[in-house]
């Protein structure tokens, strides 16, 4: 895998963005009944990746969702974390969603031992790479954003934000996203004022100050934050669940399967496909406003209902969206696993 280094802004300790209000907020609305979604996930220590991308199949299969493509950041020190996330697209009957990994190298980025990477790429079918044979993420990101509709992408960000802070980089990146994007739901930090994984695990602070100062300003930021997810707390379901590379990841990192594990990167993936409401029943609440972001990542949120950004808060029972969590991650696949 090639290396490529760190061209964003980090002009000053505490970036204090501003954001016009665009005329649409993806916050609320939905202007496509079936949303195209690039995923871009880290697939490292924590099982709620897997349970996301298997929850994002399993609203394709129900026809709420299209997958356009995974982009994979932080680095796996085993080199197989593309692999867990080409198994579960197996599994679920999707085996050519292509999957890219972060241009970065250790240093420049998260590097960690993927908790269940290594029996997943030994056990379960799929493309057999090694992440040092896929594509570069951002090459990955263009290419699918200029074959796209403007402004029909919705990405769903459950990791760190050092692929879209390498997108965004210069003015064309810019420009693409601008012009193509149309919401983006991002788990990271913790509202309204807090430390969190995504924000600033192993010095990520200034990346995920750039992501956010370079992310155009048409188009809206939904956040989940650290406080959220730990309120639905889900993983028991896979116990009387059929084998899986997601009942295998639950097994094998922190013993999910019997502790259950709170639900973050599930509740970005869920709003970045229904939004705030869903069957007639609203899910969701917004906190309008923007986000100040330190050097250390750590991250304060400025109320302000003129803001397209929001923070959300659960308007909806906690066992309720729960239950509906779990029904997605233990869907069985609509078409025959590979």
């Amino acid at each position: 895998m090639k290396s490529k280094s760190i061209r964003c802004r980090t002009s000053d300790s505490r970036y204090d963005f501003g954001r016009q209000r665009p005329l649409v907020s993806g916050t609320n609305l939905r202007m496509d009944p079936t949303p195209n979604i690039l995923l871009d996930t880290d697939m490292l220590t924590d099982c709620d990746d897997a349970a996301a991308l298997a929850s994002l199949h399993a609203l394709a299969d129900r026809g709420e969702a299209r997958i356009l493509g995974v982009a994979v950041n932080g680095i796996d020190t085993h080199g197989l974390h593309g692999a867990v996330v080409s198994a579960i697209n197996y599994y679920y009957g999707r085996p050519n969603i292509p999957v890219a990994m972060t241009p970065r190298s250790p240093g420049q980025t998260p590097s960690k031992p993927s908790s269940y990477s290594p029996a997943i790429f030994a056990e379960y079918p799929h493309d057999g790479l090694r992440d040092a044979e896929r594509p570069d993420a951002i090459d990955l990101y263009r290419r699918l954003l200029e074959e796209s509709e403007d402004r029909s992408v919705t990405i769903a960000s459950i990791g760190f934000l050092s692929n879209l802070a390498d997108l965004l980089c210069d003015e064309a990146g810019q420009e693409l996203v601008a012009r193509k994007v149309r919401a983006i739901t991002i788990m990271g930090g913790n509202y309204p004022e807090g430390n969190e994984y995504n924000f600033e695990c192993e010095g990520s602070g200034p990346t995920t100050r750039a992501a956010l100062a370079s992310w155009p300003s048409t188009i809206p930021i939904t956040y989940i934050g650290f406080e959220l997810g730990t309120k639905i707390n889900t993983g028991r379901c896979y116990l009387a669940a059929p084998d899986s590379p997601m009942r295998r990841s639950y097994e094998l990192a922190y013993d999910s399967i019997n502790r259950s594990r709170p639900s973050w990167d599930q509740i970005a993936v869920l709003h970045a496909v229904r939004g705030l409401v869903h069957g007639g029943r609203q899910w969701f609440r917004p906190v309008h406003g923007r986000n100040q972001i330190a050097d250390s990542g750590r991250n304060t949120w400025i109320p302000n209902s003129e803001e397209p950004d929001a923070y959300l808060e659960l308007a909806a029972p906690a066992e309720d969206l729960s239950t509906v969590i779990e029904e997605l991650m233990v869907a069985p696949p609509l078409m025959q696993p590979i």
